[in-house]
């Protein structure tokens, strides 16, 4: 059975650009498009939704999402195929609506490397998070969000894939007193809260797919500033002594249980890489169904 769900990295140069959705393979069951940032390579990149969108989703032909990248920025797009649906395949349209924009084929600005307090951690995933008393961060070079040390609690949380893995799904999300679970419908999506005061008191996450038996998800985490013990699994849940500390760090790492098993990447493109015909996009593949044109390749108009 192929995946419904799937993500590739969007390379978006400098400028103001609109993403529009404008067709899908299967036409009757349109798949939802979810546009997010890619942690790390995405600052101040700002979008606009059209008011009745959710979760800042294109949900059927037609609907668009404005873009404003402060300097070349990398993006991640997911297509959520519906539980009928013949195929997840997605064509979406990316066109430049200012002068600022240069054409995909001409560009050649690099997306921007992290800051140097946020250096990219080893491993498969980036977290970023919102952490009281510091706001927005993301996870140090030792892959902690947070600091298992200290009192500051991580009231939101989000994590995405650095290189991702065919075969193999993530779903997390986390568990707040007064307000229940909240599990994230595709990676990069927040869990939590921001600026609300809101503990987060259990975080869980799961591997799915054809490839889950092949790895582990190896869970650190410190609640009331107090480390507990390491879990690993495909299925994993974390929480303080009474259950009522609330999360103040958390690391999230993948681990191979077999030499056969690799980290492989699907859909991904390093930014500043360019594929021929695709403009920083990795070309189609059984696994890539997320398809990107831009004005410039599609040819001038008939």
């Amino acid at each position: 059975m192929s995946e419904r769900i799937s993500t590739v990295l969007l390379s978006v140069p400098r400028g103001l650009h609109v993403l529009r959705y404008v067709g899908a393979k299967d036409m009757k069951r349109p798949p939802r498009v979810v546009i997010a940032g890619r942690p790390g390579f995405s600052e101040g990149v700002e979008f606009m939704f059209a008011p009745d969108a959710v979760d800042r989703t294109l949900a059927r032909f037609g609907d668009c999402a404005v873009i404003l990248a402060p300097h070349a920025s990398v993006l991640l797009v997911t297509s959520i195929g519906q539980p009928q649906s013949v195929s997840p395949d997605v064509q979406l349209q990316l066109d430049p609506l200012d002068r600022d924009a240069k054409p995909a084929n001409k560009d050649k600005e690099k997306a921007p490397a992290p800051a140097a307090d946020r250096v990219k951690p080893a491993g498969v995933f980036a977290a970023s998070g919102h952490v009281s008393q510091r706001g927005d961060v993301t996870a140090d070079a030792a892959g902690w969000l947070g600091s298992p040390g200290s009192d500051n609690r991580i009231e939101g949380f989000s994590i995405a894939w650095i290189d991702s893995v065919k075969g193999l799904r993530l779903g997390y999300g986390c568990e707040m007193p007064g307000r229940g679970r909240h599990a994230a419908r595709v990676p990069g999506q927040l869990v939590g809260t921001k600026g609300q005061a809101t503990p987060i008191t259990r975080v869980f996450f799961e591997l799915n797919g054809s490839a889950a038996s092949e790895y582990e998800l190896v869970v650190a985490a410190a609640f009331g500033g107090e480390l507990v013990p390491t879990r690993n699994g495909t299925k994993v849940e974390l929480s303080g002594a009474t259950g009522q500390e609330p999360l103040t760090a958390l690391k999230v790492d993948l681990r191979a249980l077999s030499p056969e098993a690799t980290a492989v990447t699907s859909g991904l493109v390093v930014p500043g890489q360019e594929t021929l015909g695709w403009k920083g996009l990795t070309p189609p593949t059984e696994r890539s169904r997320v398809r990107v044109f831009r004005a410039s390749s599609l040819g001038k108009p008939q």
